[in-house]
C-alpha cells in the first residue's frame, strides 16, 4: 500500500489504498490548495522525473534539494560533527543515491527539523538509516500527519 505524499507541501501520509481526501497542512490559512486542487504522488512515482542535488556550502554542511523543485522547495541540511553527522530538516524524495552518498559520508547518528514543513518523508530516512531518532518539537506534534516509533518530541526552549 502506497504512503501518498502532497504535492503542494510535500507531507507524507500514513499507508492506504487511496489518498486522502486533503492535507491538513495545506488547509491551514499559512498554508494553500493549489489552485487546480489538491494532487498527490508517491515516492516511487516522484523519483521518476526527480532527484537530489547537493551543495557543500562549507566544510562540513551540504545542501541537499530535489531538482526540479517539488513541493515548497524545501532543503535539507547535512551537518558533520565530531560525534557523528545530523540531518537537519528533510526533503520528501529520500533515493537510493542520496542514502549511498550519505552512508559514504558516515551516516547519520539522528535527524533533528525545525518545522512541519520539513516533516516530509521522515520515516522513511529514519528506517533507511537503521531507524535514527528524529527530534521534534512537542508543540508541533499535531502536525506530524504519519505518526512513527523515530519520533522523539523533545519540549522547552533549545
Amino acid at each position: 500500500m502506497p504512503a501518498f505524499i502532497c504535492t503542494a507541501c510535500g507531507t507524507q501520509y500514513p499507508p492506504s489504498p487511496s489518498p486522502p481526501a486533503q492535507c491538513r497542512v495545506c488547509e491551514d490559512e499559512r498554508q494553500f490548495t493549489p489552485p487546480g486542487g489538491q494532487s498527490w504522488t508517491t515516492l516511487d512515482a516522484l523519483a521518476v522525473d526527480h532527484l537530489n542535488a547537493f551543495r557543500q556550502h562549507e566544510p562540513g554542511l551540504i545542501g541537499i534539494g530535489t531538482r526540479p523543485q517539488f513541493a515548497i522547495g524545501q532543503r535539507a541540511l547535512l551537518g558533520s560533527t565530531p560525534h557523528g553527522n545530523i540531518l537537519w530538516d528533510c526533503v520528501s524524495l529520500i533515493d537510493d543515491a542520496t542514502v549511498t552518498l550519505i552512508k559514504a559520508l558516515g551516516g547519520l547518528k539522528a535527524i533533528a527539523i525545525s518545522h512541519p514543513h520539513f516533516y516530509t518523508t521522515l520515516a522513511e530516512w529514519s528506517r533507511a538509516f537503521g531507524n535514527v531518532p528524529v527530534h521534534l518539537h512537542a508543540d508541533d506534534a499535531a502536525w506530524v500527519m504519519r505518526p512513527d516509533p523515530c519520533i522523539a518530541h523533545w519540549q522547552g526552549e533549545s
